[in-house]
């Protein structure tokens, strides 16, 4: 069999898709299609079933898919020996898929990092959807992500950091400062963020410990709660205790610890498994975790550009 057609098979098991796999492939959509009628009428199978948006694999796909992917991870283990990625030289683009404090706290030293060995090679960031990484990652449409480490799932990650959470309000709160009991925290009202990959565990955790209120203000990212805790000083808010110490470095506000336990958030870098560009996928796995690990973050400079007058 053309070894070309079992990497079309192998990506387009691997992203569900034949547009993604055209993508990791290089190649047109065209042309991935040509082959998957080529491999259809080869083994006599239709191989995948398109269903919505996914081209689901058949039971044959299933069967045959782990001896091919062993086969071309041998191939090419064999062959990065002889043509190792070359960071100098490479084009590439890698996508990261960053929270928004992951962004703002890691990017900057993921991108020093990477451009340091690999001056042309490209950087995408998009927003982390934590109930899609498992997806995404298979997919190929992100190579690496920063997440939450308790995702289901047999994806290859490695633990960076725990992160653990905090009151932040204003120094003009009128209980800046007193203790932060239970009953302060149920009788003031709060600002939430929806898009934090933590926000429904804190709110479990919240419910178990009978500290649960409806949030007085609902907001979609970070950026947005100094100001709005600033302005509103009757707010207080529950943020990550990294992004709540950066702040207090440069603005007027009070960190407190939680009036109830909350276990802390682990967090890890997890890569896109497959059988296309390992060690170009190797190299920015370890990029990465050298970024995240190893330097420090940038949170204090969230929501500055909101600083009053």
């Amino acid at each position: 069999m053309d070894l070309n057609l079992v990497r079309v098979f192998a990506a387009i098991y691997e992203s569900r898709s034949l547009t993604a796999a055209a993508d990791r492939l290089y190649v047109t959509q065209s042309a991935v299609s040509q082959s998957l009628g080529r491999l259809r009428s080869s083994l006599d199978n239709p191989l995948f079933q398109r269903r919505g948006r996914f081209m689901e694999p058949t039971a044959l796909a299933k069967e045959i898919y782990p001896a091919f992917r062993d086969a071309l991870l041998g191939i090419d283990g064999a062959m990065d020996k002889l043509t190792a990625f070359d960071p100098q030289h490479s084009t590439r683009q890698f996508r990261i898929a960053l929270s928004e404090l992951g962004e703002v706290g890691w990017l900057a030293n993921i991108v020093a990092d990477i451009r340091r060995e690999a001056p042309q090679v490209r950087v995408r960031s998009f927003l982390l959807q934590q109930h899609d990484i498992d997806e995404w990652l298979h997919r190929g449409l992100a190579d690496v992500a920063i997440a939450p480490a308790e995702i289901p799932g047999d994806l290859e990650r490695t633990p960076i950091k725990t992160q653990t959470y905090c009151v932040v309000m204003s120094a003009d709160h009128v209980v800046a400062g007193e203790e932060m009991t239970l009953e302060t925290y149920l009788t003031t009202p709060r600002v939430v963020v929806a898009s934090d990959s933590s926000a429904v565990h804190l709110e479990a955790v919240e419910r178990r410990a009978a500290a649960y209120t409806e949030p007085a203000v609902v907001a979609q990212h970070y950026a947005s709660t100094l100001s709005l805790i600033l302005q509103s000083p009757d707010l207080l808010a529950v943020t990550p205790r990294s992004l709540a110490e950066g702040w207090a470095r440069s603005w007027p506000i009070v960190v407190k610890p939680l009036p109830f336990e909350m276990d802390p958030i682990r967090l890890a870098v997890y890569r896109r498994p497959g059988t296309h560009e390992g060690s170009g996928l190797d190299w920015l796995y370890r990029m990465v975790l050298r970024a995240t690990i190893g330097l420090p973050t940038h949170f204090e400079t969230m929501g500055a550009e909101e600083r009053l007058d």
